[in-house]
This record gives structure tokens, sequence and C-alpha cells, in this order.
């Protein structure tokens, strides 16, 4: 380090700290990550140290992680560090600063980098366990964004019979955007944890809003199925993440003719869409003329036609329920027109019985029965009446979403025969709120009819 210049600190963290030095005959800027003097002796802290530089240096020859350009260590001056180029920002605050001014098409650009250098390190069996924005590094290429995720200081080698599992909060990664497994145990993070991160990353890149509380946005499908609490729902590596990432860019970028403007039934007729895509479409929800002729009763010939909605299930997974809603909500425009036929009720809930019967998800289950409550008995739907029995059991009513589906029946106020339910296994939850709204609703009738004879005595006086 003769022929470099000390700039200062750059920043420190748990058990590092990292210097800015410039090279004095290039002017060139570095940075030096060294482990604090103080943590020298510590054989964990070491060796987590050397273990970072190691899979640093496996690393090299990906154009989207951070070079390792020199690194070495003093016994006698306990001093353990790496070299690289030096950042003058992160992810974080880049998207900060420009989350008003970017483009779409430069929020795809910045999320294949980093998917590339994930790529890069799984293939190489190498997870990262500490993917968040602080964790990116930008650098300006005259007029060219370059990511470079480093970092790599929770980096497990799997192919490793040893590796660091201090059991800190320190340790765990970011918590917004760690894994629930990562979260609980570090040692039990996959792939599947980095996708994880990942996912919630995509959300920060394209929103510029930290992801605690998720919302809808243009990519909702893949992020949802990336962050899905168990990791066996989410994607199976980060070659099928990117297969879908691609998908969506695909669909938003290179369209022939903007996806606003096009109803389902003519995405049917005319175009040939991957099911990601197709999902985007429906999701939208999208139609010109009228909501029932232009995405209803596409929708209903869609998914009850051979295996559809298997396959479409299988493939875009819980994210259905962004689906889910969008067809709720569209059920909900058509009751308030003229012009379609209401027998198509009855077909409206042979849709939402087979979604029920077809997913795992409880939410989407649960905006399912809802609609399927409202046809069978609020509008009086004979034909609905005698199927609702079938999804109505504790099979497709877990105990996580009772509650919600009891207080929507109680505040229903509609008036429903137990009978409709007979050898079936109703939960004791909406049997209980179905009796009460009954039993309330009597009440309400004889109070009227007190206050109206009431009415005509007075009268008759």
């Amino acid at each position: 380090m003769k022929n470099f210049e000390h700039l200062g600190m750059k920043g420190e963290g748990y058990f590092c700290i990292v210097k800015k030095y410039r090279e004095q005959s290039s002017g060139r800027e570095f940075a030096l990550k060294e482990l604090k003097k103080a943590h020298y002796p510590i054989d964990g802290y070491r060796y987590r140290m050397i273990r970072e530089i190691n899979i640093l240096k496996e690393l090299q020859g990906c154009d989207n992680i951070i070079e390792l350009l020199d690194s070495g260590q003093d016994f006698e001056k306990e001093k353990l560090w790496y070299l690289m180029p030096f950042a003058n920002q992160n992810l974080y605050d880049y998207i900060k600063i420009n989350n008003n001014t970017l483009a779409q098409k430069e929020r795809y650009q910045l999320v294949e980098q980093v998917i590339n250098a994930i790529k890069f390190a799984h293939d190489k069996n190498i997870l990262h366990r500490d993917i968040s924005p602080n964790n990116v590094l930008v650098f300006h290429n005259e007029k060219k964004i370059a990511l470079k995720v480093c970092d790599f200081g929770l980096g497990k080698d799997k192919l490793s019979l040893s590796y660091y599992t201090k059991s800190s909060a320190s340790g765990y990664g970011q918590i917004l955007y760690v894994s629930p497994e990562q979260r609980n145990k570090l040692k039990d993070a996959t792939k599947k944890s980095d996708i994880y991160s990942l996912g919630k990353l995509v959300y920060f890149i394209f929103t510029g809003k930290d992801p605690d509380n998720i919302k809808q946005f243009e990519l909702s499908s893949l992020v949802s199925k990336s962050t899905e609490d168990n990791p066996e729902n989410r994607f199976n590596d980060i070659h099928e993440f990117e297969k879908h990432f691609l998908s969506i860019k695909e669909l938003q970028l290179n369209q022939k003719v903007d996806i606003k403007y096009l109803t389902l039934s003519e995405v049917l007729e005319s175009l040939e869409l991957s099911w990601v895509e197709l999902h985007e479409i429906l999701v939208e929800g999208n139609y010109i003329e009228h909501v029932y002729s232009d995405y209803i009763e596409p929708v209903n010939r869609f998914l009850l036609f051979g295996n559809n909605l298997y396959e479409y299930y299988s493939s875009i997974g819980n994210a259905i329920r962004d689906f889910a809603k969008t067809y709720s909500d569209r059920l909900n425009d058509c009751y308030q027109t003229f012009g379609w036929p209401f027998t198509a009720m009855s077909t409206f809930g042979t849709v939402l019985i087979k979604i029920i019967q077809t997913v795992s998800d409880d939410e989407t289950r649960l905006i399912c029965l809802k609609q399927l409550w409202y046809l069978a008995f609020e509008a009086d739907q004979w034909k609905v009446q005698s199927k609702v029995k079938d999804v109505f059991t504790g099979e497709f009513i877990p105990a996580s979403i009772e509650t919600q589906l009891a207080e929507y029946i109680f505040q229903a106020k509609t008036k429903v025969e137990l009978s409709h339910f007979n050898n079936s296994k109703v939960p004791k939850l909406i049997r209980s709120s179905i009796i009460k709204s009954n039993t309330s609703l009597d009440e309400a009738q004889k109070e009227r009819r007190e206050e109206q004879k009431l009415g005509n005595e007075s009268y008759d006086w």
C-alpha cells in the first residue's frame, strides 16, 4: 500500500471497517475492507473474513460481482484485509435519489444485473445470504450504470462442510430482506432463501419503497412467488426466477400493442403467451365495451376448459391470489350492469368452486368463498346454493380464514337455512355465524312488527 494515499473512513460494520484509498500514480480510488483489530484474535471472526475472501476469489469473472484486487494478512500486526474498487453509492442510495426519474426500462436493467450476479454464485453452489440494496454497489461507467454485488460475509459455500453460523442478530442479514427460515436459523438458508431476498430487492428497485408492506405493482406475480413464507412455494432456482422475470419484461417492454388496450378475449384469440404473460393480463383485468363479454366470459371459458386452471396455478403459484382479487372485482362490476345473461351466475359459482378446490392459498380461497356466499345467498342463486356445501368445509376453510369469513357472513345479514349444509362438515365458527346472523335478522323483524303494531294501535285510537 506504499503507493496509496489514505483518504479516510468509508464505513464501519460490526466486525469490519472500510477505508478509502487513492492510487497516487493513476488517481484511481479503492476501498480496503479490514477486520477490526479487536476481533482479530477471535477465531470465528477471522475465519469469517478469510472465508469471504476465498468466496470472492471463487466468484471472480462475473461483471456484476465486486472484484477482489488484492488481499493479505499480517499476523504480527494483527491485520486481515482485502482491496476492491471504490463506489460512491450503494443501490439503496441510488434508488432513493433517482426514484422519481428512473424509467421502467432502467429498472429492468438494474434487476438483470443483480440476477446475473446471483446466478453466477448459485451455479458455483455459493449462497449470498445477505442480499439487500446496501450490499449492491453502483458504479457510473460513462452514462451506464454498472451494479456489483458485494459483502459475501454471510456467504456459504454449500460444498464446504463447515461454515460460519454465529447466532447473533447481526449475523442474519438485513431484517426486511431475510427469509423466515434464515431468520430462524442461519444454517437453514438455501438458494431459495436468496431468491426470497432477491424478490424483496426487486420490489425496492421498482417502487423505491422498503419491502415491509408489499403492495401491488407490475412485477407482483414475481415478488409474490419469491417471498412465500414456505420455501417450497417459491421458485425452484434462480434460473426459474430469471425466466419468469424475462417473461414479464418481454410483455411490458416489447409489446406491439400496449396490454392496457387489449381485452382478455382479444388476447386469447390472437396471441400466444406464456403463463406468466397471461397472468399479467388476467390481473390487469381490462375491458372496453362490457365487463362480461370482454373479461368474465373469456375467463370462465378458459378456466373451465381441460386442465387450464391446474396448469395456470402450477406455473404461477400463490400469485394466483392477485387474479382472484381482479376476478372478484370484475364480478362486482358486472352485477351493477345490464346486457349480460343472469343465468351465467351459475357459471360464476362453478368457476369459484373450482378455484377453491385447486389452490392451497388461504387468501385466494377466502376471496372466492366470500364471492360464492354472495352469489348463493345474497343474490339468491339456487343453482349455486346447491353447490356451496362442497367447499364450505374444514378442508377448504382452515382456521387462518375462519374468523374473516364468519365476520363477512354475519355482516351480510342474509337469512340462510342450515339445511343447505346438511351432511357437510361446516366449521363450527362458520355455522355459529350463520345462526347468529339468522337470529339477529329474526329479532330485527320481530322489532319491526312490534313497532308496526304499536303504530297501528296509535292510529286506531
